[in-house]
C-alpha cells in the first residue's frame, strides 16, 4: 500500500471511529437527558398533584360550586389542568372547562380515575376528547374521614413535554455537528504529523497485544512519541513479568486445588460454576472439568447445596450444614461451608467447600452407642451389689447363711465388673491407633503352649476336650504378641464358656505364606443366623450370652476386640457357625 493511501485510509479509520463515538455519545447523552427530564416532569407532576390533593383535603366538604372555583384558581398562569371526578363518576371541578357538561369519567378509558377512586394513584397518557390534545395524566385519592370522596387529577399536555425534548435534541445535535468539524480538522492534523512514528507504534502494541512480547517499540520521532514508545517498552517488560509471576500463581493455585481432599466449588453471580477440583467431583459423582461454565443446578442435585449457594447469594451470611449424599447403600455425609465473595476482579460471588465427614460422623455415632451400651451393661452389677449390700447391712448378724449368700452373689458381679474393665482396657489396647505395634518373631508352638497353659484350668472344670495343635510349630510370624494373644483369649474365652460340659474345643494354628491361620471351634450352642452380622459389635450378645450369671455370662466385648485386634494387625476374620452344633472362627494373620 502506498503511503498516501495509508494515510488517507489512517485518517478515515480515524474519522469513522470519531464520528461513531460522536454518534453514540449523543444518542447516549440525548437518553439519559431525556430520561432524566421525563423522570422530572413526572415528579413536578406528581409534586403538584398531592399539592392539589391537600389543598382540597383541608377545604373539605365542598358543594360542586366551591370544588369548580378551587379547581379554576389553582395553576391558573400554567398550561396544566386540574379535575375533581366524585366517588360515582360525576365531575365536581374543571379548571378549563364546565364540568356539568362533561360526562361521567368512572369510565374503563379513563384508568387513572378508576385507580384513585379505589385508593392508589394512577396514571396515563391518551387523547383528550374534551381539548383535542394529547394529555399526561395523574390522579390521586382525596379521603375524608377516612373513605375516598373524590379523585383529584393533574394533566399536562404532552406538547410542552415535547417542546423539551426537542430543544435537549436540537442542543445535542448542533453539539455533535460541532464536535465532529473539530474532530475531522484535528484528525487531519495528528495523522498527518503522527502518521509514520505511529505507525511504527501500531505494529509493536498490536504484536504485544498478540501475545508476542518479543518486539520493542523504536524510539525516534517527536519527543512525546519517544515517551510513549518507552512507556511502550516499560510496559511489555512489566507485563511479562508480570504474565510469568501470573502463570507460575496459576500453576501454585491449580497443584494445591488438586490436592486438596475438600470438595471445592466456585460460582459466579449468575449461578455459574467457574472452578470445580477434582474432589468435589469425586465427591458429587460429577466430571470436574466438563461442569466448569455450567449452571450450578444442572450438575448438582443435591438440594441442600443448592439451597445454601442460593442463600448466600441472597442473604449474604455464610452458611453450614451436615447432609446425606449418595444412594442408600453408598450414603455419605458430607460438612458444607458455603461464604460468599465480595464483588471484585474476580468473577466468584460464591465459594462451596465440602468435607467427608461420614468416618468422623460413625465415630461420633460409635461412640454414643458405647457410652450408653457400657452405662446400660454396668448399671445391672452395680445395682446388684447395691442391693446385696443393703441386705447386708439389714441382715442379722448371727444369719450365717444368709451372709454367705450375699457375699457370693456380691463376689459373682464384682468378678463381672472385674472382667469388663479387663475387657475394656484390652479393646482400647486393640483399637488405639496411637499405641505401636511391636513387631517380633513369634514361633506357632510358643502362641500353642501359651494357650494350652492358659485354659488348663478352665476346660478341666467343665469337663470339656481341650485341643490344641500347632502345624510346623517352629514357623514363626512376625506380628505384635499382645494383639495375637488378645485374639487367642477371647477366642478360646467364648469357645469354653459357650460349650456344654462333655463338649470340645479345638484350636488350630497353621503356617499361611509369611504369616498363620487361627482357627478357634468348638461344639457348643452356635449363633442364630440373624446374630451372626452384629456378634462383633461391642456389648452385643444373644440369647445365650445373657443367659447366664456372674462367670457364665459374658461382657459382649470379646468378638470386639478380636475384630479391633485383627484390624490392627491386618488380618482377616471369617466366622461360620450352625446353632446347636458349634462355632468355628478363622484369623488368617499376614
Amino acid at each position: 500500500m502506498k503511503p498516501g493511501s495509508t494515510f488517507l485510509k489512517l485518517f478515515l479509520d480515524n474519522l469513522l471511529v470519531m464520528a461513531a463515538v460522536i454518534a453514540l455519545a449523543g444518542v447516549f447523552t440525548y437518553r439519559q437527558f431525556d430520561a432524566k427530564y421525563q423522570a422530572e416532569t413526572r415528579q413536578h407532576q406528581d409534586r403538584l398533584a398531592h399539592a392539589a390533593a391537600e389543598h382540597l383535603r383541608a377545604l373539605w366538604p365542598l358543594d360542586q360550586a366551591g370544588v369548580d372555583r378551587v379547581c379554576k384558581a389553582l395553576f391558573r398562569d400554567a398550561d396544566i389542568r386540574v379535575t375533581v371526578v366524585a366517588a360515582d363518576g360525576a365531575v365536581l371541578g374543571e379548571s378549563d372547562a364546565d364540568p356539568t357538561r362533561m360526562s361521567n369519567h368512572r369510565t374503563s378509558d379513563r384508568p387513572e380515575i378508576l385507580s384513585a377512586l379505589s385508593g392508589q394513584a394512577g396514571r396515563d397518557e391518551r387523547y383528550s376528547e374534551t381539548r383535542g390534545v394529547a394529555f399526561r395524566y395523574v390522579a390521586l385519592p382525596l379521603t375524608y374521614q377516612g373513605q375516598v370522596v373524590a379523585a383529584v387529577r393533574l394533566a399536562t399536555p404532552v406538547k410542552t413535554i415535547a417542546e423539551g425534548e426537542t430543544f435537549i435534541r436540537d442542543t445535542i445535535l448542533v453539539s455533535a455537528a460541532l464536535g465532529a468539524v473539530s474532530a475531522v480538522v484535528g484528525g487531519l492534523l495528528a495523522s498527518w504529523m503522527w502518521y509514520a512514528p505511529l505507525r511504527r507504534i501500531t505494529r509493536t502494541a498490536r504484536q504485544i497485544a498478540s501475545g508476542d512480547l518479543s518486539g520493542r517499540a523504536d524510539m525516534s520521532g517527536p519527543g512525546r512519541l519517544a515517551e510513549l514508545s518507552a512507556a511502550l517498552n516499560e510496559t511489555r517488560d512489566s507485563l511479562g513479568r508480570h504474565l510469568g509471576r501470573i502463570a507460575s500463581q496459576h500453576q501454585d493455585f491449580s497443584a494445591v486445588l488438586a490436592t486438596l481432599q475438600e470438595g471445592v466449588i466456585a460460582t459466579d453471580e449468575r449461578g455459574r460454576i467457574v472452578l470445580m477440583n477434582q474432589a468435589a467431583g469425586e465427591l458429587l459423582s460429577v466430571q470436574a472439568d466438563q461442569a466448569v461454565g455450567q449452571p450450578l443446578a444442572s450438575v448438582v442435585r443435591s438440594l441442600d447445596i443448592l439451597e445454601s449457594q442460593e442463600h448466600v447469594m441472597s442473604e449474604g451470611g455464610p452458611v453450614r450444614r451436615q447432609f446425606e449424599i449418595g444412594p442408600p447403600a453408598a450414603r455419605r455425609i458430607l460438612d458444607l461451608r458455603a461464604t460468599s465473595v465480595p464483588p471484585g476482579p474476580s468473577r466468584i460471588r460464591c465459594l462451596l467447600v465440602m468435607r467427608d465427614v461420614t468416618e468422623l460422623a460413625l465415630a461420633g455415632a460409635m461412640k454414643a452407642q458405647f457410652v450408653a451400651n457400657a452405662s446400660h451393661e454396668l448399671r445391672t452389677p452395680l445395682a446388684t451389689i447395691r442391693a446385696a449390700v443393703d441386705s447386708l447391712v439389714a441382715a442379722d448378724p448371727g444369719d450365717a447363711p444368709e451372709a454367705a449368700k450375699l457375699v457370693g452373689i456380691l463376689d459373682r458381679h464384682v468378678t463381672r465388673l472385674e472382667d469388663m474393665t479387663k475387657d475394656l482396657l484390652d479393646l482400647h489396647l486393640a483399637e488405639s491407633a496411637k499405641v505401636p505395634l511391636r513387631l517380633q518373631e513369634i514361633p506357632l508352638g510358643e502362641l500353642a503352649e501359651w494357650a494350652r497353659g492358659q485354659f488348663a484350668s478352665a476346660v478341666q472344670e467343665k469337663s470339656l476336650a481341650f485341643v490344641t495343635t500347632a502345624g510346623q510349630g517352629e514357623h514363626a510370624i512376625r506380628s505384635d504378641r499382645k494383639l495375637l494373644e488378645l485374639i487367642l483369649r477371647n477366642l478360646l474365652d467364648n469357645a469354653i464358656k459357650f460349650t456344654p460340659s462333655g463338649g470340645k474345643v479345638e484350636c488350630v494354628l497353621e503356617p499361611a505364606g509369611a504369616g498363620a491361620t487361627i482357627r478357634v471351634s468348638d461344639t457348643g450352642c452356635g449363633i442364630r443366623p440373624e446374630d451372626r452380622p452384629r456378634v462383633f459389635e461391642r456389648f452385643y450378645q444373644g440369647d445365650a450370652a445373657r443367659s447366664g450369671e456372674g462367670k457364665g455370662r459374658g461382657t459382649g466385648l470379646g468378638l470386639a476386640i478380636v475384630k479391633h485386634a485383627a484390624e490392627r494387625l491386618g488380618a482377616r476374620i471369617d466366622l461360620q457357625s450352625r446353632l446347636g452344633q458349634g462355632t468355628t472362627v478363622t484369623v488368617s494373620v499376614p
